[in-house]
């Protein structure tokens, strides 16, 4: 503060101090210097007139009149004058003008009695020497003023501003505002020790504010808390002054006993609130405490007032109006000297949901005791600590006999070590279970239970109890499993059925790791629908209850047989051991179904065909694996029956093959891909080819020419074969028309018929519509049928073989010969032609049988007026034979390959030139 002062008085200061100077020191120094030079000068002045008048004594009035004069008008500040010592007028008066300025100078003349004197004005020699440095003086005072003013406004902005500043941020703290911004002072300016200290008050002021309002805060929460903690709890506090018998409560004791806030509190008013029922106990409780000086706990009810009394919001039960409130009154007394109370004190709590709860307490006690379901309390342990009546009727022990016992329904007794430690697992980890267990009743006897085990948390959170509900449910256990079994067992046989089956593979499939494969057999009868037809269902039945029985005496110990439905069957076997074991097993399978069974008395001799297929290698589900099975068994049954077949790669192709064919074959129908080669037949007597037959190929964009082989198949099965048949048969009619448009109109065109497209009702009308469309000759067109065709209904297919010549078509037989039925059905058919098939000729002549064969059928058919048409003509050596014994017609590569209807019109026009 001293250096603040100073240096607010430092200006001030040296400006005072700088006029002292001038005034004080300077100027008397100047002006004694000025004086003494010109009191030096008078005496020169003195000292040559007195020379003078030492030489020329009579011109020294002259010499001092000239002197004067030569003063000029500067001169007035000095008069030289001669005086005689002896003369009596020594003391004359100062020139005038001199006034108080004179000063009087004597020189003495030497050798003379003379004395030359002059009078001096030293007021005007001051006068003179003012006028002259007065200037001077005053532009340094200007100069002096102006650095003093600098420094004021470096003052002002050093320490004036900053402290103005510093008087707003003062001001502001009275508002409360301890932010204020403050100017940036530097350390070693002489306001910083000022500013560092207002700051450290600031800061202190802020700190004792902030502790202030966290203070009144902290009271204010705590008082909150506190009055939270009062609603939360439903508990308040109230004072009873005897000495002028009133009463005071906290707001919630208002609101719990629905006080108005503005009545004025007396034992009448507190007491006014409390049902009429309880009001007389608890005055005469209120009344004693007063007069015994003894703290009370008293309990009663209180009823709802119409409308609410207070703002206070207070948690409890809704307190509507005729509703009733159940209180807990706590009491202390105060007592003076005497022992006579002073003063009555406690809290009311409101324990309405206390009552509640013991309400529906005593309402779950009377619903567990009468409850139709046993209700079993143990502790964590599992010891019980509690049985109701329910649990006695079901197992005949009382509460007193199990109390204490381990629960029996947990025992390991009835549960597996891993179900047991999974159930405990989860009961001590405080889950909710629900299932079945076992248990016995007190004669020994067992029965099943649905049960159903909640734990019970203590207050702090511990797990402490079970409570067990359980209903004994073995009879519906046993009507369960009943219809379990007709679920997944075959009523008939006894055997699982296709679900148990499924299910069981789906199992297999849904293991991770399997220690052993397995193998699914599938099998069917053969034969069978023609035992149902001759003996009836009931022996058809009889003859699959055998059959299960055989199969099952065929399994091991861990293998499964089922009845997939109808007369198919299927084993699991599993686990697989080796490849001879399942051989063995199929081996064992066929020998045990072709022994003879007996029937009503009737011996029935049956075979079966087996396909296995391996799980997982052959199939990723259940029904590719069935499916992969069945492909095996289908291969068995093609290689003659009676034999097992192992799913194969091949066989997995031709699944591939059929799925893709079966989608592809009508998209390439429309994208006009199948197209039809002719193969020409020859007449063997005169070498002229006679007919052609219409072969079709499928041009597949990826896979090139596909066979028939390999695609009629799948479009017989899938039924594409119609719409195929009908492409074919259209093409065959447009070639017929095409070949009559080029004078080749004896040319006949035959095309093969499928079973499908026979049994077809609209085949007739469809080829009535063909011959109609285009305008040909039924003569010209050739259908060949095969003999398995005409197994299924002989009388149909003899109608529509006839209704089909009556239209002029010419009929043909094909592949004659490989059947089994053909000598019995070829008297009685309407058959035009018979073509031998290439089995019987390929072998031509090494081999006699088919030499004889071959001669007989041709034989045979000329006897029955059929013209005979021989296949797979190869050698001429073939040639010879057949034509030695008059077979009408050849086919084979002899004579050409299928070629497409361009060439074949050059082989047609090159052969008539012959």
């Amino acid at each position: 503060m001293k250096r603040l002062t100073i240096l607010l008085l430092f200006p001030i200061s040296l400006l005072l101090v700088y006029i002292l100077l001038v005034e004080q020191v300077w100027l008397p120094g100047v002006y004694s210097k000025i004086l003494e030079e010109k009191v030096a000068e008078v005496n020169r002045s003195a000292y040559l007139i007195g020379e003078a008048i030492k030489i020329a004594p009579a011109s020294a009035n002259t010499l001092i009149s000239s002197m004067d004069n030569d003063a000029g008008e500067g001169m007035y500040w000095r008069t030289i004058f001669i005086v005689d010592p002896n003369s009596s007028d020594n003391h004359m008066a100062p020139p005038l003008g001199y006034g108080s300025g004179a000063h009087l100078i004597r020189y003495p003349i030497e050798d003379s009695a003379l004395q030359l004197a002059a009078w001096i004005n030293v007021d005007a020699i001051f006068l003179q020497l003012e006028n002259q440095v007065r200037p001077y003086v005053m532009t340094s005072v200007v100069l002096v003023c102006v650095l003093f003013l600098l420094m004021l406004l470096l003052q002002r902005r050093l320490l004036l501003t900053p402290i103005r500043q510093l008087v707003r941020a003062s001001e502001q703290i009275v508002t409360g505002d301890t932010d204020y911004p403050l100017p940036r002072i530097a350390k070693g300016s002489v306001l910083a020790p000022l500013f560092s200290s207002f700051i450290t008050m600031r800061q202190s002021l802020a700190e004792q504010e902030l502790q202030s309002k966290t203070e009144i805060n902290a009271l204010v929460s705590v008082k909150e808390r506190f009055k939270e903690a009062h609603q939360i709890a439903r508990l308040g506090c109230w004072e009873w002054r005897l000495s002028d018998d009133l009463f005071w409560c906290s707001e919630s004791v208002k609101n719990i006993l629905s006080i108005p806030d503005k009545q004025l509190l007396s034992l009448d008013s507190f007491v006014s609130v409390v049902h009429p029922a309880d009001r007389d106990r608890v005055l005469t409780q209120l009344k004693k405490m007063k007069d015994e000086a003894q703290p009370i706990n008293i309990y009663y009810r209180v009823a709802a007032p119409a409308e609410p009394v207070s703002n206070v919001p207070v948690p409890s039960v809704p307190f509507s109006s005729g509703a009733i409130r159940h209180v807990q009154l706590l009491s202390d007394v105060s007592v003076n000297e005497n022992g006579e109370a002073t003063r009555i004190y406690g809290t009311c709590q409101d324990i309405t949901e206390h009552k509640n709860i013991e309400a529906s307490l005593k309402k779950l006690s009377s619903a567990i005791t009468h409850a139709g379901s046993s209700v079993m309390i143990t502790d964590v342990i599992g010891a019980i600590e509690y049985v109701n009546p329910k649990f006695t009727e079901t197992t005949d022990y009382t509460l007193e006999e199990v109390v204490g016992q381990q629960a029996e329904l947990l025992s390991r007794k009835w549960i597996s070590a891993d179900f047991y430690d999974s159930l405990w697992q989860s009961l001590l980890s405080g889950q909710h279970w629900r299932g079945e267990l076992q248990s016995r009743r007190k004669n020994g006897g067992t029965f099943w239970s649905q049960v159903s085990i909640s734990p019970i948390n203590n207050d702090d959170g511990e797990l402490a109890h079970y409570v067990i509900v359980s209903e004994d449910v073995t009879k519906l256990k046993v009507a369960h499993a009943r219809m379990e079994r007709l679920a997944l067992y075959d009523e008939l046989t006894g055997l699982p059925n296709r679900r148990f089956f499924f299910s069981e593979l789906s199992r297999l499939f849904a293991q991770d790791v399997m220690e052993y494969p397995a193998v699914v057999m599938l099998l069917d009868l053969d034969y069978f629908k023609t035992i149902n037809d001759t003996q009836g269902h009931s022996a058809g039945d009889l003859l699959l209850v055998e059959v299960a029985q055989r199969l099952i005496d065929c399994l091991s110990n861990s293998d499964i047989a089922v009845r997939l439905g109808g007369d198919e069957f299927a084993i699991l076997i599993n686990p697989v051991l080796d490849v001879e074991h399942v051989e063995l097993m199929a081996a064992n399978v066929l020998n045990e179904i072709a022994r003879p069974f007996h029937i009503n008395e009737n011996e029935l001799q049956i075979s079966t065909s087996l396909g296995l297929a391996w799980l997982p290698k052959d199939g990723d589900s259940p029904e590719v694996l069935l499916k992969h099975a069945d492909l095996a068994m289908s291969q068995a049954k093609e290689k003659g029956g009676n034999q097992y077949r192992f799913f194969t790669e091949s066989l997995h192709d031709q699944l591939q093959a059929y799925i893709s064919f079966s989608r592809e074959m009508p998209k390439a129908l429309d994208a006009h891909n199948f197209t039809l080669l002719y193969q020409p037949q020859i007449d063997l007597k005169s070498g002229a080819i006679c007919s052609v037959e219409a072969l079709v190929r499928w041009n597949h964009p990826e896979l090139g020419v596909i066979s028939p082989q390999d695609f009629i198949p799948v479009a017989e099965e899938t039924g594409f074969i119609v719409p195929l048949g009908r492409w074919v048969l259209q093409a065959a009619c447009k070639t017929i028309k095409y070949l009559a448009q080029h004078r080749m109109s004896h040319i006949k065109v035959a095309i093969n018929l499928s079973p499908r497209q026979f049994r077809d009702p609209n085949l007739l009308v469809m080829i009535r519509q063909m011959l109609e469309e285009y305008e040909i000759d039924p003569t010209c067109l050739e259908l060949e049928i095969t003999e398995s065709l005409l197994m299924h209904d002989i009388g149909l297919a003899i109608d529509t073989l006839k209704a089909l010549q009556a239209l002029g078509i010419t009929i043909a037989i094909d592949d004659f010969g490989i059947g089994y039925s053909s000598f019995n059905y070829l008297k009685t058919l309407p058959i035009n032609v018979l073509k031998i098939d290439r089995e019987f000729i390929k072998d031509i002549p090494q081999h006699l049988d088919d030499m004889e064969i071959t001669a007989a059928m041709i034989s045979m058919a000329h006897r029955l007026n059929m013209s005979v048409v021989a296949e797979g003509i190869e050698t001429e050596v073939q040639r010879a034979f057949l034509q030695e014994h008059d077979c009408d017609v050849g086919q084979g590569y002899l004579f050409s390959r299928p070629v497409v209807l361009n060439d074949l019109l050059l082989l047609l026009t090159e052969n008539n030139s012959k």
